[in-house]
Formats: structure tokens, C-alpha cells, sequence
């Protein structure tokens, strides 16, 4: 009994002594495990990170983009008469040039479409895109395409071969002069209702008003010349003496007037 209780207990000594010497061994493994576990953490939340940010960038981006998808033309023909891809028409002037259109239509015949965007496809005139409008929508000879480009200001037109009355001289005013006049300083509304004016009065046969004039007062109107300045400075120097002269001499003559009678 007393053997196996001393073979037993020098097992359980050496088995003690083994798990001493292992310990340092198996924490460091426990440390090694730790360790690459919390690198794995980081890197998944690295990865989560990267994934938002390239799912917000994205998202930024088609945020971004969306106005110029949304200003995209319709391939087919529009309903109606105005369209304000831009948004920089008010409701009034909206309905103004949609009842202007349609009384233009029943008296004319002439369909005049208006299309109001901020910019124009890269590299292409008012003209272009207005013919290039016209060819999509598959207009007819007595059709009018006006387009009205805001960031430049400009306007392009281009109208079917039934249309004699609006010619190429009239549309590049109209272009070039008519709307530029007000879009210059950002009023859209205003120049769209200048250029249907224009255009309802020269397919009316009432003939063309031509561009806005800018009225400008004389300006050498409020400048006198030298001839005149120097009367009117003549005048004011004697009327300075005079007034000396009385400053002085109206004292003297009273202080003599009082001497004398002493």
C-alpha cells in the first residue's frame, strides 16, 4: 500500500512538475490565439469599413448623377407643349406658354414645342439638339423645336419645312439675342415668355417684333460743358465777394456812425 501510494504520488510530482514546465508554453499559445483572433476582428472590421465607405461613395455618387439622368429627353413625343427639364420655370409661365401654344395651334396649325434644360450634351449647339429633338420625336413639317440651354444662356430652334415664316435670320435672333437678355441674369421665366412672344407674333403674320433693345439714358446729358461750368462758377465767386464786401463793410460804416456822433 505504502508503494503504490509512493509511485503514485511520484507520478502526480513529475505530472506537476511536467504542467509547470508547459504552463509558459500553453499561455503563450493562449496569447498567440488571442492575438490572431483580435487581428481577425480588425480585419473584419477593416472590411466592414471599407464595404461602407464604398457603399456610401456610391451612393454619393449616383446622388450626384441623378440630375443629369433625370434631365435625360424623352425618346418619344411629349404629351405636351413645355417641358422644364431644368426646373427653372415658374407654374405661371408654364401655363402662360402652354395656353399660348395651343391658341398658336388652333389658329396656325404650327405645333411649337419649348424644352427648357440647365446644360446641353457635350459638344453640341442649341441648333443640333433642337434639330436632334425634332428628328426623335418624329415632328411633322408645321413643328417647332425651341430649346432653352440655361447655363449658357443661349436658345436653338429648328422647325419643318412648312414653317417659311420663321427663317434662320429670325432664329438666331431669337437665340442669340431675345433670350440671352434676361437668362444672362438668371430670369428664365421672363426670356421664355420673350422668346413665345417673338415667335407667336411672326407665326401669327403679325410680323417680327425683333430683340429686346436695352434703353440707355445719355450720358453727356447729365455732364455740363466746360463753357457752362465756368459761367455758373463766375456767378458763384461774385456772389462770394459781395457777400465779404457786406461782412465787412456794414460794420465799419455802423462803428464810424456811432464814433462820429461822440
Amino acid at each position: 500500500m505504502e508503494a503504490f501510494i509512493g509511485n503514485n504520488s511520484n507520478v502526480l510530482l513529475s505530472r506537476f512538475k511536467t504542467g509547470l514546465t508547459k504552463t509558459p508554453s500553453a499561455r503563450k499559445i493562449v496569447e498567440a490565439k488571442k492575438s490572431l483572433k483580435h487581428v481577425k476582428t480588425n480585419l473584419k472590421m477593416t472590411s466592414e469599413k471599407k464595404l461602407d465607405y464604398l457603399v456610401k461613395s456610391s451612393l454619393g455618387l449616383s446622388i450626384l448623377l441623378f440630375p443629369l439622368v433625370s434631365q435625360a429627353i424623352s425618346e418619344v413625343k411629349p404629351a405636351t407643349n413645355i417641358l422644364d427639364e431644368s426646373g427653372s420655370l415658374t407654374k405661371s409661365s408654364v401655363s402662360y406658354l402652354e395656353k399660348a401654344m395651343q391658341k398658336l395651334k388652333e389658329t396656325s396649325g404650327t405645333d411649337v414645342y419649348f424644352v427648357s434644360i440647365r446644360s446641353l450634351p457635350f459638344e453640341t449647339e442649341p441648333n443640333q439638339y433642337a434639330e436632334e429633338l425634332f428628328q426623335k420625336w418624329n415632328l411633322g413639317e408645321k413643328d417647332v423645336v425651341v430649346v432653352l440651354a440655361n447655363k449658357i444662356a443661349r436658345a436653338g430652334i429648328f422647325s419643318g419645312n412648312g414653317v417659311t415664316s420663321l427663317t434662320k435670320e429670325m432664329t438666331k435672333s431669337i437665340g442669340e439675342e431675345t433670350y440671352p437678355f434676361k437668362a444672362k441674369e438668371e430670369q428664365y421665366s421672363s426670356a421664355a415668355l420673350d422668346v413665345s412672344n417673338r415667335i407667336v407674333s411672326i407665326l401669327s403674320n403679325k410680323g417680327d417684333p425683333g430683340p429686346p433693345t436695352l434703353i440707355r439714358e445719355n450720358s453727356s446729358s447729365n455732364f455740363k460743358s466746360a463753357k457752362a461750368t465756368e459761367q455758373q462758377r463766375s456767378k458763384y465767386v461774385a456772389i462770394i465777394i459781395i457777400l465779404l464786401v457786406v461782412a465787412f463793410v456794414v460794420p465799419m460804416v455802423q462803428f464810424f456812425y456811432y464814433v462820429k456822433d461822440e
